[in-house]
């Protein structure tokens, strides 16, 4: 599993595409925090288990969960994932490490976007509740964590990576919001259990309830790609 760990690692450091598009998630989190403070009324406060969530949205998770697309989805459009799976033939190890490596990119591109956020937030003077950090902190790691298995598990899926990408976006945007348009007068209680708006919502509140909503699919997903990345050819 050593081996499988450092040949990820070094297949990710080498490209600058791992760090670029982390950064841009982070710009764009901070970018959205300068603006909150810059157009928000006189007088305005908030706390920052609000503030954060309001910076640190789907749009900076989309790219810093980038690197998980790419772990898989270069390689099946390079054609090198045979080789990858000839030198090290433990599909299970290979799949872990494509997905650990990722993960430990993206979690720390949330925790900079997140500090970055805090940041401008306290220097405002009209955010506060610091100690609410935390809490705040783990549940966007935790919500971009999930995000990422997700592309990943798309990525494995279709064995594209744009389509690892835009197929989780696209799920959110439009998917779900049809289902609760088209459905949600007949199920009223829909919108309990769709699995990206109740991850936002746990992101945002901290209900928990939100975090169990998103995290069952996620992993349901994912054992699904596992699955065909164990059986299926490269």
């Amino acid at each position: 599993m050593r081996r499988v760990l450092a040949f990820e690692r070094v297949r990710a450091l080498s490209l600058r595409s791992t760090w670029v598009f982390p950064a841009v998630g982070v710009v764009i989190s901070v970018l959205a925090a300068v603006l909150t403070n810059a157009t928000a009324s006189d007088g305005w406060t908030a706390t920052l288990s609000e503030y954060v969530p309001d910076s640190f949205t789907f749009i900076s998770a989309l790219f810093i969960t980038v690197p998980f697309a790419q772990a898989f989805g270069h390689e099946y459009r390079d054609g090198t994932m045979r080789l990858t799976l000839s030198l090290f033939p433990h599909r299970r190890q290979v799949f872990a490490a494509k997905v650990a490596v990722p993960a430990l990119v993206a979690g720390a591109g949330a925790v900079v976007s997140v500090l970055a956020v805090t940041a401008v937030a306290l220097t405002s003077g009209h955010v506060t509740g610091a100690g609410a950090l935390p809490s705040v902190l783990l549940r966007c790691v935790g919500f971009t964590l999930l995000w990422g298995l997700l592309v990943a598990s798309v990525t494995v899926l279709t064995r594209n990576l744009a389509a690892g990408v835009t197929g989780v976006l696209i799920w959110y945007l439009l998917v779900e919001q049809l289902l609760l348009s088209l459905l949600g007068g007949q199920f009223p209680d829909l919108d309990q259990y769709v699995p990206l708006l109740n991850g936002q919502k746990w992101m945002s509140t901290g209900e928990f309830r939100g975090a169990v909503v998103m995290l069952v699919p996620t992993l349901l997903v994912t054992v699904a790609a596992l699955v065909r990345f164990e059986r299926k050819d490269a």
